[in-house]
C-alpha cells in the first residue's frame, strides 16, 4: 500500500491528531522551541488523507560554535506513533524511516534511532535504509506488582534509603518558575557522570516546566537536605501507563552519606507508584550485558533488563560501511 507522506517543521501546520504518545506528540514542538540547539520534526504518513502514523525527531547542534552538516544530529526515541491498528506497522515504518533519512541526509551527519521496544516492526525499514544496530539494554521497573516498590529494592537500597530518611532528606515537586535558572545552574554544577544524558540547554528545562509540568504531563522533583538542593529527578508521564526518567542527579560526591541519588530514585517511583502508573522506565541504560556501573546500579531497585537496540545511519557511505560491518 502507498501512503502519502509529509514532513512538518512547525507545530500550527499539523494536522488534529491525538496525543497518546509521550515521545511523538505535536508538544514536542513546544518542548524544544525557541532553542538555537534544536530543530524538531515531525514526519506524518495518510492513508486517503487520514493520517495513520507520525514519527517525531530532533535535529540537534552539537558544538555552540560550529555549525553545517558535520556537527548536526538527528535523534528519535521510542517506537512511533501509529493510528490506525488494521494497518501493517512493518510497512507504515518502513515508509516513515524512508521518509526521514530522504528529509535529513544532507542535514546531519548522523541519525539515531533508541529505545524502539519491539525492534521487529522497524527491522525491514532499517535494513532497507542501511541503519546498522548496537545491542543496548534498557530497565524498567513494573508498579503494578503485588509487591510494592519498598520490597523490590536490594538490601542495600532498603538500608541507604533508611539512613538518608534519619539524617532529613525530603524531596518535593519544583513548582516556581521563577526559580528555574538557579535550579538548571545547580544541574550543571552537579557531578557529570551522575547526569543520565548530556546536559540540554536551559530553554529545554524551562519549556519542559511550561509544556508538561503544568499540564500534569510531567514532574520534577527536588531533593532537599537543610534546605539546599542535593538531587532531582525529572520525570514525563505517557497517560497513566509509564513514567520515562528523562533526567536525575545528585551530589554524591560532596554527600556521599546522605545517598542523594539512591534517595530521589527510590521516591520517585514511590510517586509514580502512588499515581497509578504501571511502568517506570529508565530507557537506554548501556551495552547489553555490561553489569558495571550505571545498568548494576540501577537494577539494585528490582527492574528488569530487557535487551533492545540502538540504531545508526552515519550520512558518510564509506563511515557507515566501515560502521556496520564492525557491529553487524
Amino acid at each position: 500500500m502507498k501512503y502519502k507522506v509529509k514532513t512538518y517543521y512547525h507545530k500550527e501546520e499539523l494536522p488534529p491528531m491525538e496525543e497518546s504518545c509521550f515521545f511523538h506528540a505535536a508538544s514536542g514542538f513546544d518542548w524544544y522551541s525557541n532553542s538555537p540547539a534544536y530543530k524538531p520534526l515531525m514526519i506524518i504518513a495518510f492513508n486517503n488523507e487520514k493520517p495513520v502514523a507520525a514519527l517525531f525527531a530532533v535535529i540537534m547542534r552539537i558544538n555552540r560554535f560550529f555549525r553545517g552538516k558535520l556537527f548536526q544530529r538527528c535523534f528519535i526515541t521510542q517506537q512511533p506513533l501509529f493510528l490506525d491498528e488494521n494497518l501493517s506497522q512493518i510497512d507504515v515504518f518502513e515508509t516513515l524511516i524512508t521518509h526521514l533519512v530522504d528529509e535529513v541526509k544532507h542535514k546531519v551527519f548522523l541519525i539515531r534511532y533508541d529505545n524502539l521496544g519491539n525492534a521487529i516492526f522497524g527491522y525491514k525499514g532499517f535494513r532497507e535504509n542501511k541503519f546498522y544496530s548496537v545491542k543496548w539494554i534498557n530497565i524498567r521497573n513494573s508498579l503494578q506488582r503485588k509487591r510494592k516498590i519498598w520490597d523490590q529494592l536490594s538490601a542495600s537500597r532498603k538500608n541507604q534509603v533508611n539512613k538518608a530518611l534519619k539524617r532529613g532528606l525530603t524531596v518535593e515537586e519544583f513548582v516556581a518558575e521563577e526559580n528555574m535558572q538557579e535550579l538548571y545552574k545547580l544541574i550543571q554544577q552537579t557531578n557529570n557522570k551522575k547526569i543520565t544524558r548530556r546536559l540540554p540547554p536551559y530553554q529545554y528545562f524551562k519549556n519542559f516546566f511550561r509544556h508538561y509540568v503544568k499540564k500534569g504531563k510531567g514532574k520534577i522533583l527536588l531533593t532537599r537536605y537543610q534546605s539546599k538542593i542535593i538531587g532531582g529527578a525529572i520525570l514525563g508521564f505517557e497517560k497513566n501507563e509509564t513514567v520515562y526518567c528523562l533526567y536525575y542527579w545528585g551530589k554524591s560526591k560532596r554527600y556521599k552519606i546522605l545517598y542523594p541519588t539512591i534517595f530521589t530514585l527510590y521516591t520517585a517511583m514511590k510517586t509514580s507508584e502512588e499515581l497509578g502508573f504501571h511502568y517506570f522506565d529508565f530507557m537506554d541504560v548501556g551495552f547489553l550485558d555490561k553489569r558495571a556501573g550505571r545498568s548494576r546500579f540501577l537494577l539494585q531497585f528490582g527492574g528488569k533488563q530487557r535487551a533492545t537496540r540502538r540504531w545508526y545511519r552515519f550520512n558518510w557511505t564509506l563511515l557507515n560501511f566501515f560502521a556496520s560491518k564492525f557491529y553487524d
